[in-house]
């Protein structure tokens, strides 16, 4: 799995939670909405996404373990991503901020998610879709 694809997995929201298969052509379908948002931006931002992406990804080497992001399961990418996101440095926490805003839309937009969030009650137990009496 490249880092990209592999990142964009792991901040797939947990709820509605989705079958192996489904997930996997879930995750598949996010990236790519989120590479074709990017690629539709001014080349300054696609820049600098791509500038400061390079350094999340030398990071996530880093810290694990001389792991490539795609080695590692999807918990662990998860675990780097949440660490990065709280350091004290803007322009990354932008990055994820960004990614997961982009990651988030496209899985809530995805076909099979609504489907299963239509059948399904949310974890608060309030329906994000109301019924007709």
């Amino acid at each position: 799995m490249r880092a990209f694809e592999a990142t964009i997995d792991a901040l797939l929201p947990e709820w509605p939670p989705l079958p192996a298969g489904c997930r996997s052509a879930v995750s598949t379908s996010c990236s790519r909405f989120v590479a074709r948002q990017i690629a539709l931006s001014p080349a300054h931002i696609r820049f600098g996404i791509r500038v400061l992406f390079a350094a999340f990804c030398i990071y996530a080497f880093v810290r694990l373990g001389l792991r490539p992001l795609g080695a590692v399961a999807r918990e662990q990418r998860a675990g780097v991503l949440s660490v990065f996101a709280f350091e004290q440095v803007p322009p990354l926490v932008a990055l994820e901020r960004v990614l997961r805003s982009m990651t988030a839309l496209a899985f809530f937009d995805h076909p099979d998610v609504l489907a299963l969030i239509s059948r399904e009650p949310s974890p608060a137990g309030n329906s994000l879709h109301t019924k007709a009496p």
